[in-house]
């Protein structure tokens, strides 16, 4: 849409109109050097870092957002026309963009370089393992199996390495849009020591939280690293030995010897305090809204399978009713996100948009971390819709006393005939995700309606 706009709006006003996108089906209409050369200005109209800035120094550039470009393309191509002469990386890391309620901050620009590049892995691993369960897996007391040495197997497996990776990738990308590719080894193999409970002496990862810390950490660590005044003879060997080798120890470092203590200890609280609220029927409801929460606030992370591995314990308790309660709320929040971007997709950047549907097809499963690609490419409204929604749906499932005889969640337990009450437990969900995207919905709107006020100001 942001190309359309600008392309229709430029040729009106009598210019020669060229645009080259970068998305997920990679680069269409390269910019040749020639055009680059006879440009008059450009606009860069991207909500991600961009391949070949270079290519544009010395020329004038102006930074925007997609949503601005759609919003009043005249009026970035007026302010092109005055924009600053682009002097490469360092002008890149100090961008002001134009257009924006708020100017965004480049940190969110790091962050969706992550969340872009991490999407296609979520996708493929979260449908295969999808795929795996519904046509080859069976309901058991260990939870849902799928028979061994089968094709559904190996399916499952694939899936599995597409979860395993999207935390490296996610903490790598966030951190070559900081410092470059020299970032890339020390965020990803720091991003698997996060998440390597064996290493971190702890029982849990630190999710998709962690990566995000361990990108940023080691992107800065590794711009500072390049700012040293290094000899000429020292240069070639920095970025292929001496950054990821030190970027690499620092930032695992201090996972491994100042996190792993704090984790363990909050995993171990929370337990303890969950073991305190189930045992009391007055607040049996309370915990439900707190297992839900937990649920949703990092997707599959430490905190998530703390309220996880908790249900699993009580279904061996002979306490059915909480596992049931974490299984209403482990759809919610890729049900619901995905929803909210088929209700208005106008609101959705093309990565939302490409997340939707497979989120949703994962919420039917119950794989919970087909949220995360929209909720951390949008935190601010999609984060207190799913955590609301999740603990709304697991209150009510305890309210109604739905239970679980399987460690796993979403509408295919009930569907396979774990639950208690089959039209109770879909009931949950539906409120839950109702509540979840009417949020999620009515922030965006909130929003853009703040953005448009602001344009039309």
């Amino acid at each position: 849409m942001a190309a359309e706009k600008l392309q229709k709006v430029g040729q009106s006003l009598g210019y020669t109109v060229k645009i080259e996108t970068q998305g997920a089906s990679g680069v269409e209409d390269h910019l040749t050097p020639d055009d680059v050369k006879n440009a008059d200005f450009v606009i860069i109209a991207a909500d991600v870092e961009i391949d070949g800035m270079d290519r544009f120094t010395d020329k004038k550039v102006l930074f925007s957002t997609t949503a601005a470009a759609i919003k009043d393309s005249a009026a970035l191509i007026d302010k092109a026309k005055k924009a600053d002469i682009y002097g490469g990386k360092e002008d890149a890391a100090d961008e002001k963009v134009e257009g924006d309620a708020h100017e965004q901050s480049p940190l969110i620009k790091q962050l969706m370089n992550g969340v872009s590049h991490m999407i296609p892995f979520v996708v493929v691993g979260g449908l295969f393992i999808a795929l795996s369960i519904t046509l080859g897996g069976h309901a058991t007391k260990a939870g849902m199996v799928v028979a061994p040495h089968t094709i559904w197997a190996t399916m499952n497996q694939v899936g599995t390495l597409g979860f395993t990776l999207m935390i490296p990738i996610l903490a790598g990308y966030i951190a070559t849009a900081i410092a470059g590719r020299a970032a890339l080894a020390p965020a990803m193999l720091s991003a698997m020591v996060a998440n390597s409970p064996d290493i971190l002496g702890t029982k849990a990862g630190t999710g998709f939280i962690g990566a995000i810390i361990v990108g940023f950490a080691a992107g800065y660590l590794v711009k500072w690293f390049n700012s040293w005044p290094v000899p000429k003879s020292l240069r070639a060997i920095m970025p292929i030995f001496v950054i990821p080798l030190l970027g690499t120890a620092i930032i695992s470092g201090a996972f491994v010897f100042f996190l792993g203590g704090p984790i363990s200890w909050l995993m171990t609280a929370l337990t303890n305090m969950l073991n305190v609220l189930s045992k009391n029927p007055q607040t049996s409801i309370i915990l439900g809204l707190l297992l839900g929460a937990m649920v949703s606030i990092d997707m599959g992370g430490p905190i998530n399978k703390v309220a996880f591995l908790f249900g699993v314990a009580s279904i061996t308790a002979g306490n059915p009713e909480i596992m049931g309660a974490v299984a209403c709320a482990i759809a919610v929040p890729p049900l619901s996100a995905g929803i909210a971007t088929l209700i208005r997709s106008d609101l959705n950047s093309s990565e939302e948009t490409a997340a939707g549907v497979p989120a949703i097809l994962m919420g039917l499963i119950g794989i919970t971390e087909g949220a995360i690609p929209l909720a951390t490419a949008n935190p601010k409204h999609v984060f207190p819709g799913i955590i609301t929604g999740s603990a709304v749906a697991a209150a009510i499932g305890m309210f109604f006393k739905i239970t679980d005889a399987v460690p796993h969640g979403g509408p295919i337990v009930g569907v396979l005939g774990a639950t208690n009450n089959l039209l109770l437990f879909f009931l949950a969900i539906i409120i839950g995700v109702a509540v979840s995207a009417a949020i999620i919905v009515t922030l965006k709107i909130r929003a853009a309606a703040r953005e448009e006020a602001h344009a039309q100001a």
